[in-house]
């Protein structure tokens, strides 16, 4: 009888821990991304944290309207924006997986992140390690 309750106990526990890891891997919905009113002086923010996308952009003219980054697939992108903010252009799918940041980060990242020039976005990739 002993040897039952163990192997039950043994396999509720893998079965938690099997759950646990499928619900920690599992995408949340996707949410409406917001508009770029609602972000507009986050970009702009000296306390934002940095992103790196060092030579993976470097094939990507200066002068352009802003940036947005956001996750697909588990990993950060970069749009370029036009000049209203709204997302055009898939720039670089980063190897930053987004689950790996830090909680407040990759919060920022899954809601949408605007940058509004080619240096804070190069420095905040740079700082996530691309």
């Amino acid at each position: 009888m002993r040897k039952l309750w163990y192997f039950l106990f043994y396999g509720l526990c893998a079965f938690t821990i099997a759950f646990s890891l499928y619900w920690m891997a599992a995408v949340p919905p996707r949410a409406a991304r917001p508009g770029p009113a609602s972000s507009a002086g986050s970009g702009s923010q000296s306390s934002s944290p940095s992103l790196r996308a060092g030579a993976a952009l470097s094939g990507v003219p200066e002068g352009e309207e802003g940036y947005y980054l956001c996750d697909e697939g588990g990993r950060l992108s970069v749009y370029r924006c036009d000049a209203g903010g709204t997302p055009r252009q898939l720039l670089e799918r980063t190897d930053i997986y987004v689950n790996l940041l830090p909680e407040a980060d990759a919060l920022r990242y899954k809601s949408g992140y605007y940058v509004w020039s080619r240096q804070e976005l190069e420095t905040l990739l740079e700082d996530l390690g691309a």
